[in-house]
C-alpha cells in the first residue's frame, strides 16, 4: 500500500504525517515554524524527510501563498515572506532528491473534501474555511478553480459595503475571521475577547442570549457572503471548515441564517445551496496535500 509524507506549513507550526491510501495516519508530528529563510526551510523539511520519508512516494506540501500547484511554483508564501516567485517544489526536489508537490493551504483543505469528503460527487461547490482570515476554494464542473493568477478563492477580500471608501473593515476576513466573531459578540453582549469555544459554553451552560445574538449576527454576515457567491456561481453545496465548525450548533445557526437570507432576498429566483460542515478538520490540509500529489504525480482525477 502506498504511503505519502504530508506536510502542512503554517506561520507558527509545521504539522506533518505519514498517510496511507486509506487515509490512515501511520505517524504524526509537529514542530515550530522557522519562517526566516530558504536555508532553514530546507533544513527543517530535510529533518522531517529523514525521520519519516523512507518508503513514501514523496513529499506532499500544503502552504500559504499564491501557488501554481501544477508547476510547483510559489508566487508568494504568506508567513514565509522570503518566498517570492520561487519554484519551491523544484528546489526541494533538487535538495532532497524526491518528488514534491505544493498546494495553497485553503485549496488543500478543499481538495480533501473534493477527493474524499463532503464535496466528493458534487459537480459545483465551494469550501469556506474560517480562521484568522477566510480561506476558500471553488469547484466548477468537478474541477478545482485555480484562477488565471492562481488566487481564486481568496474570499478574505470580498467586500460588503459599497459605500466604504476610507477603510477595509467590511471585508469578509474582518467580519467573519476570528476577530470578527469576537467583535460580533462584543457588540451584542459587551463581553470582550470571547472566542468560539467560550461563546458556546456561555450559550449552552449559562443560556446567555446576548452572546447567542452575537453568534447569530456573525452567521448572518457569513450568510451574506454565501448569498453573493451563490449569485455569481450557482453552486450545489458549500462546506464550512475551521475550528468553530466543529461545534454542531454553529453549523445549525449558519444554516438558519442562510435560509433567512435567501428567503428575504428581493429577487427570489436564486436557488439556495446546501450548507454543511467539512468532513475533515484539523487534518484537512494534510489529506488535501496528499490528494494534490496523487492528482499531479499519479494522474488521479476527481
Amino acid at each position: 500500500m502506498k504511503k505519502y509524507l504530508a506536510i502542512d506549513l503554517g506561520g507558527t507550526a509545521i504539522k506533518y504525517g505519514v498517510v496511507n491510501e486509506n487515509l490512515e495516519f501511520i505517524a504524526k508530528g509537529k514542530v515550530p515554524s522557522r519562517c526566516e529563510s530558504k536555508e532553514v526551510f530546507v533544513e527543517d523539511l530535510r529533518k522531517i524527510w529523514n525521520e519519516l520519508g523512507e518508503g513514501t512516494e514523496g513529499m506532499c506540501i500544503s502552504m500559504p501563498g499564491v501557488i501554481d500547484r501544477y508547476k510547483g511554483f510559489a508566487h508568494t508564501g504568506g508567513a514565509f515572506t522570503w518566498v517570492r516567485q520561487l519554484p519551491v517544489a523544484s528546489i526541494l526536489h533538487d535538495e532532497l532528491g524526491i518528488d514534491v508537490t505544493i498546494c495553497n493551504d485553503a485549496k488543500a483543505a478543499a481538495l480533501a473534501e473534493i477527493g474524499f469528503g463532503n464535496l466528493k460527487g458534487i459537480r459545483n461547490g465551494a469550501a469556506i474555511i474560517l480562521g484568522t482570515g477566510i480561506g476558500g476554494a471553488i469547484m466548477i464542473n468537478n474541477q478545482l478553480i485555480d484562477g488565471s493568477h492562481y488566487s481564486a478563492g481568496e474570499f478574505s477580500f470580498l467586500r460588503e459595503d459599497v459605500k466604504a471608501r476610507e477603510n477595509n473593515t467590511d471585508i469578509f476576513a474582518f467580519t467573519n475571521g476570528v476577530q470578527g466573531l469576537k467583535n460580533a459578540i462584543q457588540n451584542a453582549s459587551g463581553l470582550e475577547n470571547i472566542d468560539g469555544l467560550e461563546a458556546f459554553r456561555l450559550i449552552k451552560e449559562e443560556k446567555n442570549e446576548k452572546v447567542l445574538q452575537g453568534v447569530r449576527d456573525f452567521c448572518w454576515y457569513l450568510a451574506f457572503h454565501i448569498y453573493n457567491l451563490q449569485v455569481a456561481l450557482d453552486l450545489e453545496r458549500f462546506v464550512i471548515g475551521g475550528g468553530i465548525s466543529n461545534e454542531p450548533m454553529f453549523i445549525e445557526l449558519v444554516q438558519e441564517a442562510v435560509k433567512a437570507k435567501f428567503e428575504s432576498a428581493i429577487f427570489p429566483g436564486i436557488p439556495m445551496p446546501e450548507v454543511i460542515v467539512c468532513r475533515y478538520q484539523s487534518d484537512a490540509n494534510l489529506i488535501g496535500a496528499v490528494y494534490n500529489f496523487k492528482q499531479i504525480m499519479e494522474g488521479e482525477h476527481y
